[in-house]
């Protein structure tokens, strides 16, 4: 049996659906979005739990459990209540990483390219304590994460054994289906298809700083089936422990995936640029870009796909579907 929190959202309905194909699958999350519930419609023979009650049901079924795969947080990189963000994405996911640990259920979690904040060039997630704590995250959302990236980078290095092996994800710019319920938070592909369809034009965020010209902002866009192959090939690593980045290692920008959207609804390109919102603007990440090599050491060989293949992907065979 495994479990998947946040199991009905984007990142994790996408994991459920894949791994009840093969394994008893239980949903952890909160469903009263219908949008959310259409999400885990094709998880195989599922069973759905609410957030609060995940602590009695690992005691009740911890021998039948093999691992936790905790997706569920509060993702708003806007959110502005910290005190929320640290009852949610810190204490929570500390509470379930002990639990597991008590009972040696694999632990993997989601943590955010949000940590590594604005610094252009450096995604480095070589796993030494005095490497993270030079990381200065620029939102509360990416702060909440990286607290608990320290707390449990702390721990491994430490030597201590740990029953539940724990290993953290780094997402990068992920995108692809069942993100829709997600809001102004989905990914710019849905966005864009949407925009473009209706007025046949498409309108970027200007660039306020002087290292970037308009519509050159850049990110490590990944499409959700590779992430997805990540974590089915870790769960089959059981002693890997670590934080790995989990991107493509490339780097596009905003103007290469609006083009490839154009190009895959055969209409002509055609772009303005508008300013960038104020209250976004103070932390806007105008590039990122996922050092890769640790992952790579620790054995995944696969190649992620390009923007051109994984959105011709997500628009033929889900949104204009």
């Amino acid at each position: 049996m495994i479990i998947v929190t946040g199991g009905a959202g984007f990142i994790g309905s996408n994991i459920a659906q894949e791994l009840s194909k093969k394994h008893r699958v239980v949903i952890c999350d909160n469903l009263n979005n219908s949008i959310k519930k259409k999400n885990i419609a094709l998880v195989k023979g599922k069973k759905t739990i609410k957030i609060n009650e995940i602590f009695s049901f690992v005691e009740k079924h911890k021998k039948k459990i093999s691992a936790v795969i905790h997706m569920g947080a509060i993702s708003a990189t806007d959110e502005t209540n910290l005190e929320l963000l640290l009852n949610n994405n810190y204490l929570y996911s500390l509470k379930l990483f002990n639990i597991c640990n008590k009972y040696n259920i694999k632990f993997i979690y989601a943590s955010s390219a949000a940590t590594y904040g604005n610094s252009f060039d450096y995604y480095d997630d070589k796993n030494s304590f005095d490497n993270f704590l030079t990381l200065k995250p620029i939102n509360y959302y990416g702060l909440s994460k990286h607290l608990f990236d320290l707390h449990i980078l702390g721990l491994i290095n430490s030597g201590k054994k740990l029953g539940s092996n724990p290993v953290g994800l780094k997402f990068f710019n992920v995108y692809g289906p069942n993100e829709l319920h997600k809001g102004f938070m989905m990914s710019p592909v849905p966005k864009f298809l949407k925009e473009i369809k209706k007025t046949k034009r498409l309108k970027l965020f200007k660039s306020h700083h002087a290292k970037f010209a308009d519509g050159k902002q850049s990110r490590d866009f990944i499409y959700i089936k590779d992430c997805v192959e990540v974590l089915v090939w870790l769960l089959k690593k059981r002693k890997l422990t670590g934080i790995y980045n989990l991107g493509t290692g490339k780097s596009r920008t905003f103007y290469d995936l609006a083009k490839t959207v154009f190009k895959n609804v055969n209409i002509k390109p055609n772009i303005n640029y508008i300013p960038t919102p104020k209250r976004i603007r103070n932390g806007y990440q105008y590039y990122t870009k996922a050092k890769m090599s640790s992952l790579r050491k620790a054995g995944y060989k696969k190649d992620f796909l390009t923007i051109e293949q994984g959105v011709k992907d997500y628009i033929k065979n889900y949104l204009l579907k």
